[in-house]
């Protein structure tokens, strides 16, 4: 399929762990996808399309460009390079964060999350919003990577696993992301661009630097988050757009 005909997906923060296994599952489905890599360093971005490309049985097709979601000139040079390549972007996913361990939390940990985890969404989809509107596979669509841990109904609820006093900074910045994707949908809707929140469950990453630990205690397979993930950037329901979909199935505020 040439590059013209292909949907063109941008995943932050794709050069491991969740964003790369969901770009694993997006090119090796179907031959439509052609999905660009984001990666804050340019030389794992690299590292990651090439192993990406080189997968028995791929159909789509991959590229990486660098993008630091914190930088604001790093994302300006990122859409530059997308206008340049493509003129248009069909999916963008919010899939960049990270997470503080610290406890009790601290409020230069709070910071950096949110940085990441919010305000550089808002950041990254301000910027790629023009490309989006010259989407050719309508309706275009943008994917915020969330978290149960972010669900106030979860956190507040004794009977559930995500009822701890640990990991404030991060369940903050995915309660504060669901919001602004909520703001997005009322926002886009009228537009005609579909806004949806994916939680890929907890899985085994390097996100927190131990994925034994988190094997431990029962996570998944990047590979399972990445397929969840990429089930929302390929669904057909476009009533679920404005939801939370994932493990649970829609994910309680």
């Amino acid at each position: 399929m040439a590059l013209a005909e292909k949907k063109i997906i941008l995943i932050t923060g794709a050069n491991q762990g969740i964003g790369y296994e969901a770009a694993k599952n997006l090119i090796l489905s179907s031959s439509e996808y052609h999905v660009v890599l984001g990666s804050r360093n340019s030389a794992n971005g690299e590292t990651a399309a090439r192993q990406l490309g080189s997968t028995p049985g791929v159909k789509g097709s991959v590229a990486t460009t660098q993008i630091d979601v914190t930088d604001e000139a790093s994302v300006n040079d990122a859409v530059s390079r997308l206008v340049s390549e493509y003129g248009r972007l069909d999916v963008l996913v919010n899939n960049a964060g990270i997470i503080s361990m610290a406890h009790p939390p601290t409020t230069g940990a709070l910071r950096r999350v949110l940085d990441t985890n919010v305000i550089g969404a808002l950041g990254v989809t301000e910027a790629f919003l023009p490309l989006l509107k010259n989407a050719v596979h309508k309706p275009a669509r943008i994917v915020f990577v969330s978290s149960s841990m972010g669900s106030i109904t979860h956190a507040s609820d004794p009977t559930s696993p995500y009822y701890t006093p640990f990991g404030t900074e991060y369940k903050v910045s995915k309660a504060a992301l669901n919001m602004l994707m909520t703001m997005y949908v009322v926002r886009l809707k009228p537009e005609g661009i579909l806004v949806f929140g994916a939680d890929p469950g907890l899985c085994a990453t390097n996100f927190t630097g131990d994925p034994t630990s988190l094997t431990a205690r029962g996570a998944a397979l990047p590979a399972d988050g990445g397929d969840r993930v990429a089930a929302v950037i390929k669904t057909d329901k476009l009533e679920d757009a404005g939801k939370v979909i994932g493990i649970y199935g829609f994910s309680p505020w």
